[in-house]
């Protein structure tokens, strides 16, 4: 669903564009991508999955090393992407 909002927006940029609108289409095209960006976010936000969900797991030292260095590299990308929005 979401990449057909990011086309439409980008498809209102190019039209904008024709029209010699360049400061709205400039708008529509950092929406697009800001919207990219967020929908990545969603998407790849770390899990961890258990071999056999429903029966006692020990989770050990590696798994927990890895998920806490997955989780960190999401939360650098969400910083980044949360300043961002602070750019005007």
């Amino acid at each position: 669903m979401t990449t057909g909002v990011i086309s439409k927006l980008q498809d209102l940029a190019k039209i904008n564009r024709l029209g010699n609108k360049g400061a709205l289409a400039d708008a529509l095209d950092e929406a697009a991508e800001l919207l990219t960006e967020a929908d990545a976010l969603i998407r790849d936000f770390p899990v961890l999955i258990f071999r056999t969900p429903g029966v006692r797991s020990v989770v050990g030292a590696t798994e927990s090393s890895e998920y806490a260095y997955r989780i960190g590299e999401w939360t650098r990308r969400r910083d980044a992407f949360l300043g961002k929005g602070g750019k005007r």
